[in-house]
């Protein structure tokens, strides 16, 4: 049997040797000889107690050789599963387990496993399949990729309003605004073409204006004599506007002061109102629609699978830096100790509550897992566990075996003989 190599070889061996001597001791030389008497006893007393401990361990699973006696296991199958179930209530009681807990370490557990080679090959091999997984999925994803993202930049659509919307008010200097609009001003009360308008404009509404007999009379006077010139009306009016537009552009001017204070609250209600909202979201779907996002993401797919997913790319380039990333996150973590405690209160914290909660289940579910086994499984599941101590003990018997028959041995050649020669001489 495979799980018993070691006992099995030395049986052999010892085995032929045995056969070597006997031949030796009737058809050789050497007949007589007192080393090949001490070598043939020594094989002899080597191979009875690896035969007779063979016998032993198979007789608790097997019959060995069809002997009438065997198979001890299977008969008392009923006692076994009954004290199994018993040491849920003795050795793994819930009071021993609890207090087993309190001083439990998880993450002494399993960082101190996490050093040398053991870290690096564990690094390595969950950076593989960590690898293999994201290129698998971006493969199979890679159809739905560009809908996810046209679906989720639609979602966002509120999220680049309220961006926008902050990135004006942020953006808008209005101390500077506020000077171009009075530079602009100005440029307009110097205009001529503006003067003359405003001349015009003033004069048409004088003229239509509904003024009687008398009024129309001194009102053609005025116009004929000078005294009603709307030129140097508008001319006086937008000098002294132009004059006034100087002053506010001082910083101190409490005029440009209160302008600067309901600008901030002009641009706010201009930007909280509805349909200014709905202007950028309509922007903003508008130009996320323009984007060519399927043609990107497919365009990105492909690079990241041609420099980072198939062949010698992927075992040169992303699993390196998978694992370059996992070991300094564990090596992060392992001296973190906030994360240390975290994570041994945690594991702390649920096994107690397994063990409180759970633990009476814990012998009937022993009890009816080990009942439903076979004769074959329950051998199976009972040698699986002490195969290792059961090999022992056959190795045992042959060393055994061979310091007895040595024992018997000097016994015999140095006690028994001279005593019985000396009794009958």
């Amino acid at each position: 049997m495979k799980r018993y190599q070691r006992a099995n070889l030395l049986m052999g061996v010892s085995f032929i040797l045995f056969l070597l001597a006997f031949g030796l001791s009737y058809w050789s030389p050497w007949q007589g000889e007192a080393w090949l008497s001490v070598l043939y006893f020594l094989a002899q007393s080597c191979f009875i107690g690896c035969v007779a401990d063979y016998i032993a361990v198979e007789s608790l699973f097997r019959r060995p050789f069809h002997l009438p006696v065997g198979r001890l296991i299977p008969k008392s199958r009923a006692r076994i599963i009954k004290k199994l179930g018993e040491v849920n209530s003795t050795l793994l009681s819930r009071e021993n387990l609890l207090k087993k807990v309190e001083n439990f370490s998880a993450s002494r557990l399993i960082f101190s496993r996490l050093k040398g080679g053991k870290a690096e090959e564990l690094e390595r091999n969950l950076s593989e399949k960590a690898g293999a997984w994201f290129v698998s999925f971006v493969k199979s994803h890679r159809n739905q990729a560009a809908l996810m993202a046209r679906e989720e930049g639609e979602k966002r659509l509120s999220a680049f309003t309220a961006f926008a919307r902050g990135k004006i008010l942020s953006e808008i200097n209005r101390e500077e605004w506020l000077d171009r609009i009075l530079e602009e001003a100005e440029k307009r009360t110097k205009d001529e073409k503006n003067r003359m308008a405003l001349a015009r404009f003033l004069e048409d509404k004088g003229d239509e204006e509904e003024k009687g007999f008398l009024g129309s009379l001194v009102y053609g006077l005025g116009k004929f004599f000078g005294a009603i010139d709307y030129d140097s009306l508008v001319d006086s009016a937008m000098d002294a506007l132009g004059e006034e537009i100087e002053t506010w552009k001082e910083k101190d001017n409490p005029f440009r002061k209160t302008l600067l204070s309901g600008w901030d609250s002009m641009v706010r209600r201009f930007l909280e109102d509805e349909a200014t909202k709905k202007a950028l979201e309509d922007f903003g779907r508008k130009l996320f629609a323009s984007f060519p996002v399927e043609d990107k993401v497919e365009e990105a797919v492909d690079n990241f699978l041609k420099e980072w997913g198939e062949g010698d790319a992927f075992h040169e380039k992303l699993v390196p830096q998978l694992e370059k990333a996992l070991h300094h996150a564990i090596t992060a973590a392992g001296h973190d100790d906030s994360f240390r405690q975290r994570m041994d209160r945690f594991a702390r914290d649920l096994a107690v509550e397994i063990i409180s909660y759970e633990h009476g289940w814990l012998a009937p579910a022993m009890t009816e897992v080990l009942e439903n086994f076979t004769d074959h499984e329950l051998n199976e599941f009972v040698e699986s566990k002490v195969w290792g101590e059961l090999e022992g003990i056959r190795i045992n018997g042959a060393i055994v075996g061979l310091l007895a028959g040595c024992a018997f041995y000097v016994f015999l050649l140095w006690v028994w003989v001279p005593l019985v020669t000396r009794l009958w001489a």
